[in-house]
This record gives C-alpha cells, sequence and structure tokens, in this order.
C-alpha cells in the first residue's frame, strides 16, 4: 500500500454530562474494522455499529500517517496523558525480502493530543515535540501489493536481517516507543495493528541494477536505548554495562530472492568518565571512579556484547591528545584483565597519528592485516529463498574513538567496504568488475550519509570527514554551541520519551534500587504490589559503616612528628577498642570491636588554608596526600577501594569500601553547595557522594555550616540550603535516600559561660553540658536536622584547641569549647514508620593534636537490603497470576432477554452490586452488554465471580471482557524487558546473564588503576609516585585470597579457572602487567531479619492471591444486597458488612492505574448512577453521582 494519512481523530469537548473524550477512526486500507476510543483514562475500541452511534457527536481535530502512542507525564501531582500521532514523515526508500516489501519513512512531524483537554498541556511537551520531529526517527509499513499480506506486517526495523530471518522478537534495546506502547497494551489493545515501532538513528536505501536484478543497498544504524543521551551529558559506561552512542550498524543488500547482511557495533570506552564544564577546545577527560570499582560495569558491558553478538574484535582509535592517553590505557588493562576476554582481539590504533593529512592508505597497510582473519572467521549474513540460510556471522567489530562518531565512521566504512566484496561474491558477482565497483562507490557515499546521521544524534551536527577545513571548522564551531547551550533540553525530552511517567519519580527511584534491570519500568499498578511483597524476595543484612570527620586547620597530612604517639591509625581503627580500654566515649557493650568496617566515609573541613586564592581555586594537593595517607591506614586491616572523592575548597570527602562489596556498588554521584558570602563561595558549604549497596541507597555528606558564637539562625539556614541544593542525577536529593550519613564541622556552640563550660569538661558532666548544646536544641525545635539520629554525646567538646595542647583556647579571643564536629544518621522513613534500621554503636572523638579541632567518629551499623533476582520474578509471576485483566472490564448482558439489560430498576440494581466491589471508571453500552471497567483487575475478577447471579427473575451473565488477560499481562512486562537475543549460536557458548556473572575485581597499583587520576580533577599538579603510595592497593593483591571468607567463598558456585588473555595485535603502553586471575567473587554478607524497609502502612493488608467470596448463593447477606438494591440502594448500611467483602477489597485504590479523570468515579459505598441512555456508547457517571461520590 501507498502510505496516506491513515488516520482520523475526532473529540468531544466535557460537558455537564460527559467528560472529555476522543476517536481514532483507521481507514479501510488498514483492514481495521474498530476504532479506538478514549475517555477518563480508559482506552477500548468500538465496533462498526458502537462507532456509528458516538461518531456524529464528535468533531474532526487531526489527520495522521501513523500512531505512536500514549505518553504518560507527570505533571506536578498529576499524571497526563496524550496521544502522539505522526503528521509528517518521508519516504526513505523500500526494502524487498521474500515475504514482501517494507517501505521505511523518516518521521518530519509529530503532534501531541491530550486527553484531558486543559489549555497549556501540549505546551509543556515542546522539546519532546521538537526530538521526534528532528528527523532521526524512522517506522516501516508493509508496501507489499499481494492482498494476503496484511498493512501490520512490515520488516521489524529493530531487527537486523540474520536475527528476522530466526524470528527474533522486537528488540527493545532499538525499540524507542516502547514506553508509549504500554498503556494502550495494559488495557489490551492490539498493538501491533494500532502502533508503529520506531527506532532512532539513520537509514539510507538506495537502489542499483545489476544485470536482471533491481538490487537495494541500505545502511541501518540503531541507536541503544538503555544508555540514552547527548555528548556531554552521557558519556562512558553505566553500572549494568550499557555505554553511550552504542550503535548498531547494518549494511544490507537486498538482490532478488537474495538477502545479504554484516553488522557493526560501536560505543563508548566502557569505564566511568566524563567531560564536565563548558567545553572549548581541549575537552579534559576525568575518570569518576578507581580502577577497581569500574571492573563490575567493564565486564558486564563484555559479557554483554559477547552475549549478544559473539566473538569480538575491539578496535580502539583513541589518540595521544587531549587526555585521551589515560583513557586508552585504561580500557586496554581492563581488557587484559577481564574474565570474559577470551576470544577477543583487542587493537589499538590511533587514528591521528596513522592517518595524519588524510592519508587513508595506512587502513589499508597498517589496520587491514590486523583485522582480516577475525572478519574473515566471522563471516557475513546470506540467505536466498532457493537455498535458505547459507551464512551466518557470528562475531562483530566493536570501534571507537572519544566520542565514536568521526574516527569511528572513517574505520567502520573501510571495514565495511572490505566485507562488501565477500558479499558480492557469495551473490554471484565477484567475476563482475564494473558492478564490484558501482556497489562501492554506492556504498561509500550511503557510509558518508550514515555518518552524518549518526553525528547529528549524539553531537548535533553532521560528521567532521577531513576533507574540508571550512566545512569542519564550522561544523565544530557548531557542536561546541549545541552541546554546552542545548543539550541539556534534549537529554530531558529523551528521557520523557523513554521513562515516561516513571521519570524523576519515587517510585522509579525504588524500582531501580531494589528490582533487577528488566523490572525497573513495568507499570505502576504492577510496581505497587510487588513492593508490598518485598520481604518474599530480599532480605536485609547488616553492614558496619565507619563515619568521621576532622577539621584539620589547613594541615597538609599527618607527617608531623608532634602527634606520632597518637597516628591515624587511633582515629580510622581502633576508635572503638581504645573506647573499651579506656571507658571513654559513647560505646554500645554489644558491639564486637573487632569486626571489620565494611564502608569507610572521611570527612574534612579546611583541608586548605580558606584564603582568597584557595576560595577562587582551591589546590588539590592536600587531596590527593591525604587521600594516599588514608589508603595507607585502612588497607591495614583489609582490601579498601576509593569509590570517589569530592572537594570544595576545605571540605572534602573520602568514600572506601571493602573490595568484597564492589561487585553490587552501583550509580555513584557526588554533589556540592555552596554557602560562604550568600552561595557565592565555598569557604562553606557541602559536599556529598552517593551509591547504590546491594539493594539500599546511601548518601553521605560532610559540611562546614557558618562560624560564630551567635550565628545559630544561619547553620540552621545553610543545613536546610544544602538539604535543598544537593541534587544528584534523576533529581534524588539527600533525603531520597534510605540511609544519610552526615558529618562535619557545623560549627553549632555551647550557650554557657565559658567558666560553667570549662568546669562541666573537666568534671566530665557531659549531661550537664548538653544542656546548652546548640545543635539539641535547634533539633529539637524542627529548624535542623529532622528525622536524624545522634548517639549520647560522652566525650569533651573537639573545640578549640591549642595546637599540640590538651589545653582549650588560650589565646585573647579565650573561645568557649563546644562540640563543633559531629556525626548524625536518618533512616528514610514511610508514614511515621521507620522503614531502615540502624543503630549507632560507637561514637567518638581521637586525641590527635595537630589541629584545633579534635577528630571525631562513629561506627553504626545498618541493614543493608539484597534482592534475590530469580526470587523477585517468581514473586511477580503469583502477582500476575492473580491480578487480573489490567483493562479492569467486565460485559454483563442478560439470558435470553436484552432489552431488560436497559431497563432503569434493572440498571439500578446492577450498579449498586457493581459499586461495592471496586472504584468504577467508565460505563457504556455495548450492543447487547453493559461495559464496566473497574480501576484494577481485582475488582473486574471479583465481579466475574458473581456470574450467573439472578436478578428480578433473570439470570445475569458477567464475563471478562478480556479473556487472554493472563498473555496481556506478559506482554507488557516484556516490552520492559531486554529481549536480544544472540546474534548467532556459534562455537561460542552463551555466558551468564550479567546479573548472574561472577565478578572479579583486577588489584593493581593505585597509579596504574587511575587512582591518581582520580582524585587529580583537573590534571594540573604532578602525580604522587608509586614509592609514595607504596602499602597501598598495590599490597592488595597478595592478601586478598587470604583476606576473603572461605564460607562466603564457597557460597558462590562461580568456577575458577585460567582465564585466556586477548589478542592484542597493537598495544598501548601498560602502566602494570597483567593481575594473576583474581578470586572470584565472595557471598554477600549473611542475612538478617528485620522490619521491612518497605512495608505498607500499619493494618494495610499484604497483596496475596485474590480471594473471592463465594458464589451469590452462597452468600447470606447477597440476597439482602440486591433487595435492597432492588428499592433504590437506600437504607442498607455497607460499611457494617465490610467483613463479607473479599480479602484485598480495602487495598484496591492501592493498585489503581494513575490516569485522570474528569470526573470521580464510582466509589464502593455509594449510590449507582441513573443509567445510560439506551444504545448509547461514552457514558460516564453522572453529576448527580460525582457530588454523591465527593461526600
Amino acid at each position: 500500500m501507498v502510505l496516506g494519512k491513515n488516520f482520523k481523530i475526532y473529540h468531544k469537548p466535557p460537558d455537564s454530562q460527559r467528560p472529555f473524550s476522543l476517536i481514532v477512526e483507521a481507514s479501510r486500507a488498514l483492514n481495521l474494522s474498530d476504532a479506538l476510543y478514549f475517555e477518563s483514562g480508559v482506552v477500548t475500541t468500538l465496533g462498526p455499529d458502537e462507532l456509528a452511534g458516538l461518531k456524529p457527536n464528535h468533531v474532526k481535530i487531526h489527520d495522521a500517517y501513523a500512531l505512536l502512542g500514549i505518553l504518560t507525564y507527570n505533571a506536578g501531582n498529576h499524571c497526563v496523558l496524550f496521544l502522539v500521532v505522526v503528521n509528517s514523515c518521508v519516504s526513505v526508500g523500500k526494502l524487498l525480502f521474500e515475504d514482501g516489501e517494507t517501505e521505511v519513512l523518516r518521521i518530519t512531524g509529530v503532534t501531541v493530543i491530550s486527553l484531558r483537554n486543559v489549555p497549556g498541556d501540549e505546551d509543556r511537551l515542546g522539546e519532546f515535540v521538537k526530538l521526534l520531529s528532528s528527523g532521526i526517527f524512522y517506522f516501516a509499513v508493509s508496501a507489499s501489493h499481494n492482498p494476503v499480506q496484511t498493512a501490520g506486517a512490515p520488516f521489524d526495523l529493530t531487527l537486523c536481517a540474520q536475527r528476522a530471518a530466526v524470528g527474533s522478537p522486537t528488540d527493545n534495546r532499538f525499540f524507542w516507543n516502547r514506553g508509549l506502547h504500554l498503556y494502550p497494551q495494559s488495557f489490551g489493545i492490539t498493538c501491533d495493528k494500532w502502533l508503529v515501532k520506531i527506532i532512532c538513528g539513520g537509514v539510507e536505501i538506495k537502489t542499483l541494477y545489476a544485470g536482471q536484478y533491481q538490487a537495494r543497498a541500505c545502511i541501518i544504524s540503531r541507536f541503544n536505548s538503555y544508555r540514552a543521551g547527548t555528548r556531554f551529558q552521557v558519556r562512558g559506561a553505566n553500572d549494568d554495562g550499557n555505554v553511550a552512542n552504542f550503535v548498531e550498524t547494518e549494511q544490507l543488500i537486498c538482490l532478488g530472492d537474495q538477502t545479504l547482511s554484516f553488522v557493526q557495533i560501536r560505543g563508548s570506552v566502557p569505564l566511568f568518565w566524563e567531560q564536565t564544564g563548558v567545553q572549548v577546545g581541549a575537552h579534559k577527560i576525568k575518570f569518576s571512579r578507581s580502577f577497581e570499582t569500574m571492573s563490575p560495569a567493564f565486564e558486564r558491558h563484555l559479557n554483554m556484547i559477547r552475549r549478544e553478538y559473539g566473538q569480538q574484535v575491539l578496535i580502539n582509535l583513541l589518540g595521544s591528545k587531549e587526555g585521551e592517553t589515560n583513557l586508552s590505557e585504561a580500557f586496554q588493562r581492563s581488557v587484559v584483565s577481564s574474565p570474559y576476554n577470551a576470544g577477543m582481539t583487542y587493537i589499538h590504533f590511533d587514528y591521528h597519528a596513522n592517518v595524519r593529512g588524510g592519508r587513508t592508505d595506512a587502513l589499508v597497510s597498517d589496520l587491514k592485516d590486523k583485522i582480516d582473519q577475525p572478519i574473515t572467521q566471522f563471516r557475513y549474513f546470506h540467505s536466498s529463498k532457493a537455498n535458505g540460510v547459507t551464512e551466518k556471522q557470528s562475531g562483530t567489530v566493536r570501534t571507537n574513538c572519544l566520542d565514536c562518531l568521526d574516527r569511528t565512521n572513517a574505520v567502520q566504512t573501510f571495514i565495511g567496504l572490505l566485507v562488501l566484496n565477500e558479499q558480492l561474491k557469495s551473490a554471484g558477482f565477484g567475476d563482475k568488475p564494473q558492478v564490484l565497483s558501482r556497489f562501492q562507490q554506492l556504498f561509500a557515499d550511503l557510509w558518508t550519509q550514515n555518518g552524518d546521521h549518526v553525528s547529528r544524534i549524539y553531537a548535533g551536527t553532521g560528521a567532521l570527514d577531513g576533507k574540508s577545513k571550512l566545512k569542519d571548522g564550522a561544523r565544530s564551531v557548531s557542536r561546541t554551541l549545541q552541546n554546552n547551550l542545548f543539550d541539556t533540553s534534549k537529554q530531558e525530552a529523551m528521557d520523557i520519551l523513554l521513562a515516561g511517567a516513571l521519570l524523576n519519580t519515587e517510585v522509579s527511584d525504588r524500582a531501580r534500587t531494589v528490582l533487577p534491570f528488566n523490572l525497573r519500568q513495568v507499570p505502576e499498578f504492577l510496581l505497587s504490589p510487588l513492593f508490598r511483597r518485598m520481604d518474599e524476595f530480599s532480605q536485609t543484612t547488616p553492614l558496619t559503616f565507619w563515619v568521621g570527620t576532622w577539621n584539620v586547620n589547613g594541615g597538609k597530612h599527618t607527617k608531623s612528628t608532634a602527634y606520632k604517639d597518637r597516628p591515624l591509625d587511633d582515629w580510622l581503627l581502633d576508635c572503638a577498642s581504645l573506647s573499651q580500654q579506656e571507658g571513654k566515649n559513647f560505646l554500645d557493650p554489644s558491639f564486637n570491636v573487632d569486626k571489620p568496617v565494611d564502608v569507610f566515609s572521611v570527612g574534612f573541613e579546611e583541608i586548605v588554608d580558606l584564603n582568597a586564592s584557595n576560595i577562587m581555586a582551591a589546590s588539590t594537593t592536600n587531596q590527593r596526600q591525604w587521600c594516599i595517607d588514608l589508603t595507607n591506614v585502612i588497607n591495614k586491616t583489609g582490601n579498601y577501594v576509593l569509590v570517589n572523592s569530592v572537594q570544595l575548597v576545605g571540605v572534602c570527602l573520602f568514600i572506601f569500601v571493602h573490595i568484597r562489596h564492589v561487585p553490587f556498588l552501583r550509580d555513584v554521584a557526588t554533589a556540592m553547595v555552596k554557602t560562604g558570602l550568600g552561595g557565592a563561595t565555598g569557604n562553606k558549604g557541602g559536599v556529598a557522594i552517593r551509591f547504590q549497596l546491594y539493594n539500599s541507597s546511601l548518601c553521605f555528606c560532610c559540611s562546614h555550616f557558618a562560624a560564630g558564637q551567635s550565628n545559630v539562625n544561619e547553620r540552621n539556614a545553610d543545613f536546610q540550603e544544602i538539604s535543598r541544593k544537593l541534587v544528584f542525577p534523576a533529581d534524588l536529593t539527600p533525603h531520597s535516600h534510605d540511609f544519610v550519613f552526615w558529618c562535619g564541622d557545623f560549627n553549632y556552640r555551647i550557650d554557657m559561660g565559658n567558666d560553667f563550660v570549662r568546669d562541666y569538661i573537666k568534671n566530665e558532666n557531659w549531661p550537664a553540658l548538653a544542656e546548652g548544646d546548640q545543635l539539641t536544641f535547634s533539633k529539637k525545635e524542627g529548624k535542623t536536622f529532622e528525622e536524624y539520629v545522634e548517639a549520647p554525646v560522652m566525650f569533651a567538646p573537639t573545640y578549640k584547641f591549642d595546637l599540640f595542647s590538651d589545653d582549650y583556647d588560650t589565646s585573647e579571643k579565650c573561645r568557649t569549647p563546644a562540640w563543633t564536629d559531629r556525626v548524625l544518621v536518618r533512616g528514610r522513613r514511610t508514614n511515621e514508620k521507620n522503614t531502615n534500621t540502624f543503630t549507632i554503636v560507637y561514637y567518638g572523638s581521637s586525641q590527635i593534636k595537630s589541629s584545633d579541632h579534635r577528630p571525631v567518629s562513629a561506627l553504626v551499623e545498618a541493614e543493608v537490603r539484597v534482592t534475590d533476582t530469580k526470587r523477585c520474578e517468581e514473586v511477580l509471576k503469583d502477582i500476575l497470576d492473580h491480578l487480573g485483566p489490567s483493562d479492569g472490564t467486565v460485559l454483563i448482558s442478560v439470558e435470553e432477554a436484552a432489552d431488560v439489560l436497559y431497563e432503569p430498576d434493572m440498571y439500578q440494581s446492577i450498579m449498586t452490586f457493581m459499586a461495592q466491589l471496586g472504584k468504577i471508571l467508565l460505563i457504556r453500552y455495548s450492543g447487547a452488554h453493559l461495559c464496566v471497567t473497574f480501576s484494577t483487575g481485582e475488582s473486574a475478577l471479583r465481579a466475574a465471580q458473581y456470574d450467573a447471579t439472578e436478578i428480578f427473575g433473570h439470570i445475569i451473565r458477567i464475563e471478562l471482557r478480556s479473556a487472554d488477560w493472563r498473555d496481556i499481562l506478559d506482554k507488557v512486562v516484556n516490552l520492559c524487558k531486554n529481549t536480544a537475543v544472540a546474534l548467532s549460536d556459534g562455537d561460542q557458548p552463551l555466558l551468564l546473564d550479567e546479573n548472574e556473572m561472577s565478578m572479579r575485581i583486577p588489584l593493581i597499583s593505585p597509579a596504574a588503576a587511575g587512582l591518581n587520576d582520580l582524585v587529580i580533577l583537573e590534571g594540573e599538579e604532578s602525580k604522587a609516585s608509586e614509592k609514595e603510595v607504596a602499602g597501598s592497593l598495590a599490597n592488595m593483591v597478595m592478601s586478598e585470597a587470604a583476606d576473603l571468607d572461605s564460607a562466603s567463598l564457597d557460597s558462590w558456585s562461580g568456577s575458577e579457572g585460567t582465564t585466556p588473555s586477548p589478542q592484542i595485535v597493537q598495544a598501548v603502553k601498560s602502566a602494570a602487567p597483567p593481575p594473576r586471575p583474581p578470586p572470584a567473587r565472595p557471598a554477600p554478607p549473611q542475612k538478617k531479619e528485620v522490619v521491612d524497609p518497605w512495608a505498607v502502612e500499619d493494618g494495610a493488608p499484604q497483596t496475596a492471591p485474590v480471594q473471592l467470596g463465594p458464589p451469590p448463593s452462597f452468600v447470606p447477606v447477597q440476597k439482602e444486597v440486591l433487595v435492597q438494591a432492588r428499592n433504590g440502594g437506600h437504607g442498607f448500611d455497607w460499611d457494617k458488612n465490610q467483613h463479607n467483602k473479599p480479602e484485598g477489597e480495602n487495598r484496591a485504590s492501592e493498585t489503581s492505574r494513575q490516569v485522570p479523570s474528569t470526573a470521580p468515579p464510582v466509589l464502593p459505598g455509594s449510590a449507582p448512577p441513573p443509567p445510560p441512555p439506551r444504545r448509547r456508547v461514552g457514558q460516564q457517571l453522572p453529576e448527580v453521582l460525582r457530588n454523591m461520590s465527593s461526600k
């Protein structure tokens, strides 16, 4: 068929009788006899008779080429639904396959239609519309002239030809509007017939005549949606192993009945790196994690591409300029140490050095020989109608540069043209040089256009090809403006398209933390019951956190000889044991002081002198030196690695985690807030590091508040401002986390006379001293640190001391001693119930005298949640089995007397009863049926249990509208999963799923691990030598095997063995030799049952298989219900009969879908609405019922 505007859209504005509604009618060419109907958040289909009765009341507002789906959008406290349609598109070309012809179209314009008809709704989505209309999205329709072939079976653009040939399902990685399919799919709409699937990328199709054949030459690039974003917004990898700018590019030839295909992939270096700030000229590269903590994500990525694409050749095109050397060397080290590198070939090819001045012959002389053998081994896909599949591709070439754009385009073009010769020989054109030459020239042009497509998506401009300096210069300037000024809004539009209503919500945050990757984007009506049963698939385990703070008064490190008798060990390692020996500080007597710490959080204030030069541009020398010293000390008791470090002038925070927890560490992010001089300077302020450990979210904050005895309000304001302005990705704040550990020099003083304070200190009368503590009474008044817990302060004030002395301030100012340095902890609460339990087992100070402050530390035991992925999927399956139809609709009819259904008394009786079973969204007549749509599927299941009920002597039949509701729910869940299948089932066995893989963490020297790269933020100063970090991470290699708990090792079934090394054809200079094979991942800590952190409110029942009531004849009260219904529903107290309700009815509203409605629905216990007019559809609840329901 020739694509035309195949859909007509009608709407009816709301009035006193009915809310806003919308009809979508398909043209006859689509062979769709039904129409779509939207009202009150419900999506359903109308038959021809229903459409004929309703259409006259609607007005046509749009024509559309295709429907993309329904966008759910959070607008404050409301969820707004938008129908997204294509109103402009252009044909790219047609592809001819054995089963028919497919036309590919580029979207050039879309329209969004609010389904609540509120003025201004569409204006919210200006950037969203701009993104979809930018010409980077494509869909396919059937173009077959065969009348037998339906319009709903075009070639699936998300699949390469090889995957399509074996019947693979839609690849959700490249299915960009899958989120728009979720809502209509949940109502049982056949999305394959009504909606199209779009890919983001580039499609170029050209026709070429080769002998008697009309050949179609095509390049298709598919962007992966799992880490979608723009150039400076998204870099490197995420913790799931997905990388930025990951593109699958297919070189496709349709030649008669033959199909030939070759796939290549590109993607960002799969490490944690970024380019922050305004990027003009040289682009500064910064590692955001240490080498060890990057390894799990790197392993997941290699495992993923091995599973999905087979054997790999990794071509790294990074050079030696603009900080690329460190990134390139880290990439190589990661490949060498990976347990998944068997069968991989790693090639480092410095493109800028080898192809200087456009000398592309270096690709032939230097690169061709290195890739000839693996490419020949990988082969390509070839199928024909006569012979079937004769060749299969068994591996791919993965190419990267910094942006994976211009250099990658050139190399992929070179490889594609190499394989093209082999493809044409296989098709029978090896002896026809003229045909080969024409194909070569055509595909060279197609590859150039493909490079422009990929570049526009990620960088905003066409590719830089090096042929014209003027053209490349203009595009570079355009990229700079685009990436620094406009990419943020483009990134937000992408996030809205992919996440919809789950974007930046508490529900999505909880899902991201607790659930495995495949279940994080399931609709909210499935997430709610899943969270209520979280104890069934997760447990908690206690971990120990050391949290400390020290104002070092500008001191660089711990080299002074004045306190060698009190080293850092007393503060970092021996605080609890010393407290036990000396009888000082607070210590829980039941705590085992020899228990190892799992996480260290070390905060400093005044790490540099707070002078004008440091306030404007603080040096990082002290930060680096402290990192080295901390690493040396902490690793005396175990193997710990630095997670991250962040500095704001004098405030600095370091996080170290034990090596056994590293595979379960995710989503690390930092933030900082300035509060000095009204937020203009960083001499005061706060920094924070957040991450997920196992399945709990943790936030560590360190801050320095306003000084001065009387500035209590300023300190309270500093806390409030930092709490509000510390924002992490996904709009997370500190209080969005399960646990918050907040330390620092808060500068709260003691409101007592100096002599009284010193006398109380001398007598160790801490309770009396605490009566004047500003933090204590500010906290009681709710002005600061609400819901935070501090252990009893049983140590002397930590400020202000004379240097290297136990004497408090003896200067002229003679400051009053105070507890300025504190540690507080918060567990997230829900409905006044503590959802995340913790215990502060130690709280005290240490006697290190090199500063005017004493360091303070606390040991906290917190219950961290651990999810069992397989059990989680089992619980979800059980929920799906008992959830009921997601459309919540039942069909009610009268046996042998259809007209009786329209009688007012019958309608009144039926609806009185239906209102007791759940909240009703929509009521309408459909032929001989009364359609009732509930807010939940459970209510529909309960209603269906009362089939064959007798009312007024007539048998009432009640049946589910969607008899296949369980299959519909499976389709909804499958839209949220990674459905990619292996490209080939070749000789290489499939590896484990990324959620089950045995992570092994390579431990090497800090210099090789990128530790110094992490802490030197700007690369301005010299790195510490390896001698200076002796005793640090390098010493872990020999001790790790002995340190791991053997019992924990036995609990994991990961196999040990020698891991083959990859073939390094041309390696960069290595900073360290490959490490020995590391031990397998230890087991997570032993589980311990505690209070459910996601428990529902007290008294709320847990989700369980729906317990339906017995049939009507066995319910004593049922007859009375029907009698009262016959009498108009008056005089019957439904609240007295709550004990007769089926179990779980009281929570019906909790699992209701979040949909807008212009009229309140029918609530349980309310009077029924008047009957709809005879043989009318679309009837919503009338005003009289809405008024009664609201009372």
